[in-house]
């Protein structure tokens, strides 16, 4: 897990955060993508690594869900691991959206780093 105080430069950056994480539930991979092509003069620090870190979480996602595509087997197991992996994606952003609003600590499971 990793934690990211909520330090941000001001309400603007708070709202690019939080429609980060909203705008994550359904498509995945683009919106922290965005954000890390958004100029850093623009953000904080603390929202491009929050940003970055989503990037990732949502990567690996993505990566093990290409695991599907494995005929059969793959198949079987989209049956089962799927569901789990979208209700984990849900629970950590509807966890980080939370975090934000209370100004508490982020709490991200980012555990490889690709970017």
């Amino acid at each position: 897990m990793i934690e990211y105080s909520p330090a941000f430069k001001d309400d603007r950056d708070k709202l690019i955060t939080l429609g980060m994480f909203v705008c994550s539930m359904f498509f995945f991979l683009f919106p922290p993508l965005i954000v890390l092509f958004i100029p850093k003069e623009y953000i904080s620090e603390n929202t491009y690594q929050i940003a970055k870190t989503l990037f990732n979480f949502e990567l690996l996602l993505f990566l093990i869900s290409l695991c599907f595509l494995v005929p059969i087997i793959g198949w079987l197991a989209a049956f089962v691991v799927a569901p789990i992996l979208e209700i984990w994606n849900i629970v950590v952003i509807v966890m980080a959206i939370c975090a934000i609003a209370g100004n508490n600590t982020i709490k991200l499971p980012a555990i490889f780093k690709f970017i």
